[in-house]
């Protein structure tokens, strides 16, 4: 995975002189940790986003943020003021459908008011993140994009949505919108361990329309969504099918 990203950060600050990254939380912070010794990693040109996050303060648990600056932003040398966390302060009345409303509104603002030099806009106007790195649950949800939420049908415009009924504890949650996710020039899906070995064979069938499988980015006959497994997650896949996958790549690790 870090070599991934190091390869998606390079390609983008050739490109346009700045790397835009949208992360889940969890295991895959601790995968971007081990890029703190790698070598010619141009950190100032990072800009550093979350596709989605819990409406909590940075020092519970449960923050993705929070999680982050231990397991890899502590360790590197990106800008304070390019790293976006979700407004803290917005988060102390937990259960208001209104925290996350508010929540959402003030991340997008801020997203949007970066350079688009550093983060480029795509089709409609959404942001086009040089790499999304996102995790999936064994439902097969990316982000705070649940299967059969009504939110994966948003087409609002919005950026950032916010989420107060999510399946997953804690219920107030602020999430990347599906169109947002789509407009990200690379995606990279990271599963790891046996729980995630009926769901990824689920994606890997023809038809299936779990969210995991609808983040495609914006090219994907170009530069198609990567699938980062290891042999436990992978292990129900058919040995070759990759005619009849639905993804033109895939990559098992």
């Amino acid at each position: 995975v870090a070599a991934l990203v190091g390869q998606a950060a390079a390609r983008a600050i050739e490109a346009h002189g700045a790397f835009s990254i949208a992360i889940a939380g969890g295991s895959l912070v601790k995968m971007l940790g081990g890029m703190a010794e790698m070598p010619g990693v141009q950190w100032d040109k990072w800009h550093v986003a979350w596709v989605d996050e819990r409406c909590v303060p940075h020092s519970d648990p449960e923050s993705n943020y929070g999680g982050a600056v231990e397991a890899w932003l502590s360790k590197v040398a990106i800008p304070a003021s390019q790293v976006y966390a979700i407004d803290e302060s917005l988060c102390g009345a937990s259960g208001a459908s209104e925290v996350s409303t508010r929540a959402a509104e003030e991340y997008e603002r801020r997203l949007r008011a970066v350079p688009e030099t550093s983060l480029p806009r795509g089709a409609e106007g959404m942001p086009a993140f040089d790499l999304l790195l996102l995790g999936f649950g064994p439902d097969g949800h990316i982000c705070s994009l649940f299967p059969g939420h009504p939110l994966l049908a948003d087409e609002s415009g919005r950026w950032v949505l916010p989420i107060s009924d999510s399946p997953k504890p804690p219920s107030q949650r602020i999430t990347l919108s599906l169109p947002a996710v789509n407009a990200a020039a690379q995606v990279i899906l990271v599963g790891t361990g046996a729980g995630k070995q009926d769901v990824v064979r689920h994606a890997f069938t023809p038809g299936c329309d779990l969210p995991c499988v609808r983040a495609l980015g914006a090219s994907p006959d170009v530069r198609p969504p990567i699938w980062v497994l290891d042999e436990a997650a992978a292990a129900l896949l058919p040995a070759a099918q990759e005619e009849n996958l639905p993804f033109k790549k895939q990559r098992v690790l």
